[in-house]
């Protein structure tokens, strides 16, 4: 590295001093939170509010302490965002990472199978593990607890798209959404969550792997709701450790 490379990148890249290493990041602020829906009221955001947005990702008292460990890693990783902006994608790097975690622990006869048949005894990888799972019913669609709340955002998803589309055959440039008429449908509660997440999760974890210049905080609590619901399924209350 040569002499002037650390004033060749921005200063809230940089490696912190002692005496800024307590400061929030420049771009920490660059967010408000809605207070009042109906007044339109904002307000700062402060440090509790980075807690709580991850605080409530927990998971069951039955998941081994070394998992658990190792998932509450990625929550302080992604409080300590609060602090160093680029700890968000090592935040879902981890939280994936603690997944992985989960179910090669909870798959162990698997992956002893799996190692001993390869012809260079190679483990199987995240993709596989979680295909194993779907499978042969160790989790399932219809056992997530955060079912009906996905089936919500996915239409609402619609309804915005569908008036967004309405008002650019009018030649509209505004619309107006009236949250009373988003319709739910069996659709929406029956999709097939574990099919998205087959294919996104590795993904992911692919992209952190390799390197990568990622940097969207906004998915990231959905990957941490992903995974915590995901873990609490591979070690549900009757399952045991």
């Amino acid at each position: 590295m040569s002499e002037n490379m650390a004033h060749e990148i921005n200063e809230c890249d940089q490696l912190r001093s002692p005496e800024r290493v307590v400061e929030p990041d420049s771009r920490t602020h660059n967010f408000v939170i809605l207070e009042d829906k109906e007044t339109g009221k904002f307000r700062d955001r402060v440090v509790a509010d980075q807690y709580e947005a991850v605080a409530g990702f927990r998971l069951n008292e039955v998941v081994p302490e070394r998992i658990a460990i190792h998932f509450e890693t990625a929550k302080n990783l992604y409080l300590y965002a609060w602090f160093v902006y680029r700890f968000y994608p090592m935040a879902e790097q981890q939280a994936i990472a603690s997944l992985e975690f989960s179910l090669r622990e909870r798959l162990v006869d698997f992956v002893v199978e799996y190692r001993n048949k390869h012809p260079r005894k190679i483990e199987p990888g995240l993709k596989k593990l979680l295909d194993h799972a779907i499978k042969n019913g160790f989790i399932r669609n219809e056992d997530f607890s955060a079912r009906e709340h996905w089936a919500k955002i996915r239409a609402k998803l619609r309804y915005s798209h569908q008036k967004r589309q309405e008002a650019s055959d009018a030649s509209q440039d505004r619309w107006v959404e009236d949250e009373s008429e988003i319709v739910v449908t069996q659709e929406d509660l029956n999709y097939d969550w574990l099919g998205d997440f087959l294919e996104l999760i590795p993904r992911v974890r692919n992209l952190y792997a390799h390197g990568s210049w990622h940097l969207y905080p906004a998915p990231v609590l959905h990957t941490f709701e992903m995974v915590t619901e995901i873990i609490n399924q591979l070690y549900s209350s009757n399952t045991g450790q």
